[in-house]
């Protein structure tokens, strides 16, 4: 079997998103160019790396009419996928902007119940699937379903020597952090869960991330300064997105994790290039309304434009 990157997402998403003239309290808003697509980090890791022609398995727990919906739309992407059904039912989230200003009101509904007996299953799948080349592990966990899971899949992953890439919460993503992921990319307010800090500016969030290096080799924050630091053993890096027209921020953070996975996968030895990529791909996302994303030639054209700084 040919090398893969294999994504779980314990919660998917059904993610409805469109513009409104103004969301006013107690009044009803009509919303206009709707945005309908599969979400949640993982799965939206899964889009970027197929629209980067990487090879890629998307997986995670779905259920109901919602559920085939997630699939029948990452089939239109032609997103491979192997999911494990549940009893319960997917969720749906909804991101409504603002016409004028693009300001955005987002809604997070909560996920199902996972039962043990599909975790087992869950579990058998990673097991047995020997193409495995990374895994990246995104989102929020839905009820029963635990860090000690995650970290079990983890564990499976590292007996094998499968490079892990988590992008979960805070909270979770520090308790994660002893299982030595190989990349996380936390936003700011999340690095301060992982770190018990309020730094903001680039060299003490350098400073702090250097830290966390005994544990994982790869710590991007992005937020900090307008901008993304990747920090790793070779040095530290850092850079803004190109200047885009910003009309939805869904998705933008997972499509950098996307991006730079696709980077690993690729054996690219360049910290400051893996960096760049990233920053395209968010800022590709970024340009598009509702729940929308960039498309690989358009995070090309963008990664021509991205500058990424050494240092010292």
């Amino acid at each position: 079997m040919k090398p893969y990157v294999f994504t779980f997402t314990p919660s998917p998403t059904l993610d409805l998103g469109g513009i409104v003239e103004q969301i006013k309290p107690n009044e009803k808003s009509y919303v206009h160019d709707q945005t309908k697509s599969p979400g949640g980090n993982g799965v939206n890791a899964a889009r970027i790396l197929t629209r980067l022609r990487i090879p890629t398995v998307a997986s995670g727990f779905i259920g109901g009419s919602v559920g085939e919906e997630i699939k029948f739309l990452l089939n239109q992407e032609n997103v491979k996928n192997e999911f494990v059904s549940i009893k319960g039912h997917s969720r749906i989230c909804v991101a409504v902007s603002n016409r004028k200003d693009h300001q955005q009101t987002r809604l997070t509904f909560p996920g199902p119940e996972i039962l043990s007996s599909e975790k087992l299953t869950l579990f058998k799948l990673i097991e047995k699937n020997n193409g495995i080349e990374i895994l990246i592990i995104g989102g929020s966990l839905p009820d029963g379903f635990r860090i000690s899971d995650v970290k079990k899949i983890m564990r499976i992953s590292q007996k094998r020597n499968i490079p892990c890439i988590v992008d979960c919460p805070g909270k979770i993503l520090r308790e994660l952090l002893l299982e030595r992921p190989h990349f996380i990319k936390p936003n700011l307010a999340e690095f301060h869960e992982i770190t018990d800090s309020k730094v903001k500016s680039i060299r003490s969030v350098h400073w702090k991330a250097k830290k966390l290096l005994t544990k994982v080799p790869y710590v991007c924050i992005s937020s900090v300064e307008g901008g993304a630091l990747l920090v790793t053993k070779n040095g530290a890096y850092f850079g803004r997105i190109p200047r885009v027209k910003v009309k939805s921020t869904v998705g933008a953070g997972d499509s950098m994790v996307g991006a730079m996975a696709a980077q690993f996968f690729l054996k690219n030895k360049s910290d400051h290039d893996i960096l760049r990529w990233g920053l395209a791909a968010a800022a590709a996302t970024l340009s598009h309304p509702g729940t929308a994303f960039g498309t690989g030639q358009e995070i090309q054209n963008l990664y021509k434009k991205t500058r990424v700084e050494s240092l010292r």
